[in-house]
């Protein structure tokens, strides 16, 4: 008799363990223990930009590209390295954004003070369309909002706030596109499209100035 019962205490023990694991299993599946970005991106489908490993570099007042410059490889690796997420690749009138975000990132290591972004992009308009809102965040916080219209390639220049940039070691710019065009009606939105960037310039905040737009008296390829 008393062994019985032992037996009967150890199975139902055995029952329960298998029980809890089985209730864990499912606590993973309907709740996934993952990273945020790719919560985000494959679970949540909060973003359509997930985050990679990307970090590119600069020098104070230079110009990166982002055309495709055939025979000059090492500098299309420039801009392609501060590529995190939402970009094409590389054409002839600039590299088009994919989805409803956009990531750079690029190393601040040395930067004093704030800085001034200066960005060439044209925008991808679908009739009746007339314009393509642009918002830009640096390190989480909003810092410019451009409207892109007609067909002319556009520069703007706005502040990067050195309260932004504080201690951190790298930027990161997001470019969100409220008004982006899907490609299909049945298309997901990673694939919309928004900009064609063309170029990007970091200076530091005394000789940038502050914000200000202009189009550009050449246009750009469709």
């Amino acid at each position: 008799m008393p062994r019985r019962r032992a037996d009967f205490l150890a199975g139902y023990v055995l029952a329960a363990l298998l029980a809890g694991a089985e209730i864990a299993v499912l606590g993973l599946a309907l709740n996934p223990r993952v990273y945020p970005d790719y919560r985000a991106f494959y679970i949540d489908r909060t973003t359509t930009c997930l985050n990679r490993d990307r970090v590119g570099s600069f020098r104070l007042g230079e110009t990166i590209s982002f055309r495709y410059l055939g025979q000059r490889p090492e500098l299309m690796k420039r801009a392609e390295d501060m590529k995190v997420c939402g970009w094409s690749g590389a054409a002839g009138d600039g590299t088009h954004s994919l989805g409803k975000t956009s990531r750079l990132r690029v190393k601040i290591l040395g930067v004093r003070g704030g800085l001034v972004a200066t960005l060439e992009m044209s925008p991808v308009l679908r009739p009746p369309q007339t314009a393509q809102r642009v918002i830009i965040s640096a390190n989480g916080v909003r810092v410019h909002e451009a409207t892109l219209t007609g067909d002319a390639l556009q520069e703007f220049s706005f502040a990067i706030p050195q309260a932004v940039l504080a201690d951190a070691e790298l930027l990161d710019i997001a470019f969100d596109y409220p008004d982006s065009v899907r490609q299909t009606p049945v298309a997901s939105n990673i694939y919309d499209r928004a900009i064609k960037l063309v170029s990007l310039r970091l200076e530091a905040a005394a000789a940038g100035g502050g914000t200000k737009s202009r189009a550009i008296d050449r246009t750009s390829a469709t």
